[in-house]
């Protein structure tokens, strides 16, 4: 457990820095989409457990969660900042598509809308590090970028190992 914490430390201390640098790896930036597809299935499993979801809106959260596991895998496999571009862009949409697809359930049981929120504050910062333009108009969020990515790696982590 101490050993997963100093993990979680240290990638939300190396996402600081590469956002303070003005840069962001190629890996950091794939190592932060895989953070955001294991989060969010970690979501899944959680709305699947709390039984809140009818039989059309579990279809539409299992196919947007592929779509954002298949564009996580394309960012890792890029060769390049550039090449990262589309797969960036296919994340945004897919995690948007399960916003969409979560935003008519009243109630979400935690931690599944502060997995959402971090998602949320991380994708512009994965665009801007491929080169992608900012997103104009954003929702201003309290979270920061290295709160998003603790919450995202925390989330992960306890997804992989069966929690």
């Amino acid at each position: 457990m101490r050993r997963m914490t100093m993990t979680m430390l240290a990638s939300a201390a190396m996402l600081v820095s590469a956002c303070v640098n003005g840069t962001m790896s190629l890996p950091t930036v794939a190592n932060d989409a895989d953070s955001i597809a294991t989060g969010l299935a970690a979501a899944a499993k959680d709305l699947r457990a709390a039984n809140l979801l009818s039989a059309a809106q579990l279809v539409q959260v299992d196919n947007a969660l592929s779509a954002v596991q298949a564009a996580a895998s394309g960012v890792a496999m890029a060769s390049s900042k550039t090449a990262a571009q589309p797969e960036v862009v296919q994340l945004a949409g897919a995690v948007n598509a399960m916003v969409a697809a979560l935003s008519e359930v009243p109630t979400l049981p935690a931690p599944v809308p502060e997995i959402l929120a971090a998602a949320n504050v991380m994708l512009p910062v994965l665009e801007t590090a491929v080169g992608l333009p900012a997103p104009v108009g954003g929702t201003p969020s309290a979270m920061t970028p290295a709160e998003a990515a603790h919450i995202l790696a925390e989330q992960a982590a306890d997804f992989r190992a069966g929690g």
